[in-house]
């Protein structure tokens, strides 16, 4: 367990130092530069839902609301779906997706792909989730999102996903991520439309500090690619919308661990690492009493509590820590980051 800790984080601030400069920067981040240890769990590109969408063609633009001149009342463009997705390999431990006024196509690729007739960018599928805007350009427009709920994997690694526009080459998009069951979001990743001063990205969740991206969007109508490390509990992930630009999201994928309640292998019904530890607001909590030991990076013991569900790091510098908790026979080694 400590040497895929330890993997991982070298994978964070080695790799994400030196592989993103060997990407397209009109394309995104690319994927393959995190080197995911755990398992695909989930691998979706939306072609398997019923078509809705306003629009007959991929470069027409957003799903478009319209008044209806008989009743004057708003047709909406957009829709709410909520589904759910079993994980890769499990019986019963799903993922649940919930679309706020999102639009679908299942068979359409890229606007300006279609429009040039032409490929997508590399990894970017045919076929997406749109999320609605407000944009104060057509008739009852209501911002929407696209939230992916992944609480029932005992632990999320890595997160791959696409994106293009509805038109035009300067889109963004925005992925947020709460760990604290919706209660908060914070931004994972920001993309603004023209990758002007002020956009942003952050590769890791533990990580105090939003990185300036020097990424920018300028090619977003043929599709980009982007990945990001979690590392994390409890994570639910929002795609929603960076200011005023009408994102498609057209492939998700994620990597993690599943202890699957159907499954008679698994190991949380063998009572192993079937302990949860989430870090948040300078406290680390367990899902039950435990005997808690905290190690800094360099392997010192910091502090040790026993039969308890939650333990203190108001007192300790902000950064990456070990936590080894012990209930009975349950087991559990994580990284968290206290800050």
């Amino acid at each position: 367990m400590y040497g895929k800790i330890f993997t991982l984080i070298l994978a964070v601030f080695g790799f994400c130092l030196t592989s993103y400069s060997q990407v397209d920067l009109g394309t995104g981040t690319g994927w393959g530069n995190l080197f995911p240890s755990e398992p695909l769990v989930v691998d979706d590109n939306f072609q398997s839902y019923d078509f809705f969408h306003s629009d007959d063609v991929p470069d027409a633009g957003n799903s478009n609301n319209s008044i209806d001149p008989a009743t004057q009342e708003i047709i909406m463009g957009y829709t709410n779906r909520k589904w759910d997705v079993r994980y890769i390999g499990a019986q019963a431990s799903q993922a649940h997706f919930d679309c706020y006024q999102c639009a679908f196509a299942p068979e359409w690729p890229t606007a300006y792909a279609y429009k040039n007739a032409t490929d997508n960018t590399p990894n970017v599928s045919d076929g997406f989730v749109e999320i609605s805007r407000t944009y104060g350009s057509e008739p009852g427009e209501i911002q929407g999102y696209f939230i992916v709920d992944l609480r029932e994997l005992d632990y999320v690694e890595i997160v791959q996903y696409t994106h293009s526009s509805c038109g035009g080459t300067k889109r963004g998009v925005l992925l947020e991520y709460s760990i604290d069951d919706s209660l908060t979001w914070d931004t994972l990743r920001m993309q603004l439309s023209d990758g002007r001063t002020g956009s942003f990205y952050t590769s890791d969740i533990t990580g105090p500090t939003r990185m300036e991206s020097f990424y920018n969007c300028q090619e977003s109508a043929y599709g980009m690619v982007w990945e990001d490390g979690l590392w994390a509990s409890n994570v639910m992930l929002r795609f929603g919308i960076s200011p005023n630009q009408v994102p498609r999201i057209h492939d998700l994928k994620v990597y993690g661990t599943v202890l699957d309640p159907g499954n008679p292998s698994s190991a949380d019904d063998l009572g192993i690492n079937g302990l949860k530890i989430h870090s948040y607001d300078r406290f680390i909590r367990i899902s039950e009493p435990a005997n808690v030991k905290i190690y800094n990076i360099a392997g010192a013991l910091v502090r040790a509590v026993e039969n308890s569900h939650t333990v203190s790091t108001v007192d300790l510098n902000d950064g990456v820590y070990i936590v080894k908790a012990q209930a009975g026979n349950k087991l559990k080694t994580t990284k968290v980051f206290v800050r």
